[in-house]
């Protein structure tokens, strides 16, 4: 290890950076620019003053950070590969103020308190001398608010109702961080701050390309800003509660009955939000548990005008708990691009590896290779719940070495009954050993394939509820 305690910290913060790339890329630029925003100001706040010594000695330092934090996880981002990454400007509708609000206003109203705080306290300090030092650049001072107003007109007509708030309290925060006298930690806030609202800002105007709408670009941003946030509003409160403090009572109470308001709302979402997922539940009387699965043992799904009883699925999955050992491969029914459907729901439950697993999901995650290698595997799956032929089915088998074929309710409902009943047949033949039943559902292991004998998996015992 280093022995210099500099070296040590750039290591480190290159490290850490690096580390998002792989743990979440989208929280990667993020604080790849917050830090670079850290190692600018710390250069300035060593050197004193804004010179041209200080912009090459920043550059030079957010070349290594970038540096860093790019090479420590090079092994990764040289073997990753994602066809999102790039973004393009944002054709649908925009956050509602109120919707904004609702989300962080617990946070802007203590960030907003420090902030008149601070503004009150800088214009105190104005002096008549000060003023006239101004005089020479006061073209500034009738420039800067008309492109303000005239930058808000522009983000209104767009429909970014959220502008006024963000500009507004983006301005403020630029004006009280170039204070020359403002401490480091006040002004490491500010910054903070900076970059939460240009987020929030920001998901107004781009989206990721090949996003659902805007829904991952929103929610990945919004919880980056939740916790940038939530570090500034702590230190807001406790920087401004002096002042408030001194405030009249009015204002105190004002303040308290407002803050009291919002801790009220936030501490009733979680009540409220229940309630609405509540209403949605398949089944109102499934158990009150924290077991994921409960739910099946009392639920009915409706698919293609039939009804499918997630009973008898769970008792087949929780028999592969308990007797299915290592990770051997699985196929089961694949039913496309559903959204809301029960597919895939022994690989979800049990862990197991299968043939395909959600179309949409797969396709995603394997953005940069053709679609097909995806729908073909779909469609082999397909084939092989519906075709009658035993070699073909033996076939598909060897292809993707599968150890176990499940057939439920939702695959007697996708595919042919003909299809479906060949697996007695490869039963009888040998190919396959029936090793759960129930009423509604067969687990078959796969002894062989035929031609290349396939090693079988481990026997577990064999099951019939009928």
């Amino acid at each position: 290890l280093p022995r210099s305690p500099a070296l040590l910290l750039w290591l480190t913060g290159g490290l850490a950076i690096g580390a998002l790339r792989a743990t979440n890329t989208w929280d990667w630029p993020t604080y790849l620019v917050i830090g670079g925003l850290a190692v600018v100001f710390a250069t300035w706040r060593e050197n004193g003053r804004f010179s041209l010594a200080t912009l090459l000695q920043s550059a030079a330092r957010l070349a290594l950070l970038g540096g860093l934090a790019t090479i420590t996880f090079w092994p990764f981002a040289d073997h990753y590969g994602t066809a999102y990454s790039s973004v393009s400007l944002w054709p649908g509708s925009y956050t509602y103020l109120g919707n904004y609000l609702s989300i962080y206003g617990l946070f802007l109203l203590f960030v907003v308190t420090y902030l008149a705080v601070e503004l009150r306290a800088w214009a105190r300090g104005l002096t008549f001398h000060g003023l006239r030092r101004l005089e020479p650049h006061g073209w500034l001072l009738v420039a800067a608010p008309l492109a303000f107003l005239g930058l808000l007109v522009v983000a209104l007509l767009r429909g970014y109702w959220i502008a006024p708030v963000v500009l507004t309290l983006l301005t403020i925060a630029g004006l009280l961080g170039l204070q020359p006298r403002l401490p480091a930690p006040r002004r490491v806030a500010l910054i903070l701050l900076a970059s939460a609202l240009g987020l929030t800002l920001a998901v107004e105007i781009v989206v990721l390309d090949g996003d659902i709408g805007r829904m991952n670009t929103v929610f990945k941003f919004y919880l980056q800003v939740w916790t940038l946030l939530s570090v500034v509003a702590g230190a807001a409160a406790v920087w401004a509660w002096p002042a408030l403090q001194r405030r009249g009572r009015p204002v105190r109470r004002a303040w308290q009955i407002a803050l009291g308001l919002l801790l009220f709302a936030a501490l009733l979402y979680p009540v409220t939000a229940t309630r609405a997922k509540w209403a949605i539940r398949m089944d109102h009387a499934a158990p009150n548990t924290l077991d994921g699965m409960a739910f099946m043992q009392t639920v009915s799904y409706n698919d293609r005008g039939q009804t499918v009883a997630l009973a008898y699925d769970y008792d087949a999955i929780q028999w592969m708990y308990r007797h299915i050992q290592g990770s051997p491969v699985i196929v089961e029914a694949n039913d496309g691009t559903a959204y809301r459907s029960i597919g895939s729901r022994v690989a979800i439950y049990t862990g197991l590896p299968s043939v395909v697993g959600w179309d949409w999901h797969q396709r995603q995650q394997r953005s940069t290779v053709p679609g097909w290698l995806v729908s073909n595997r779909a469609n082999d799956v397909n084939a092989f719940y519906n075709t009658t032929s035993v070699p073909e089915a033996l076939a598909f088998l060897a292809r993707y070495d599968v150890a176990y074929v499940y057939a439920g309710q939702l695959e007697w409902l996708y595919y042919s009954p003909d299809g479906m009943r060949k697996f007695d047949d490869m039963v009888q033949a040998g190919y396959l050993e029936e090793v759960y039943r129930n009423r509604g559902t067969s687990i078959y292991r796969v002894l062989t394939t035929g031609d290349a004998a396939q090693a079988a998996a481990p026997a577990p015992p064999t099951a019939r509820t009928d």
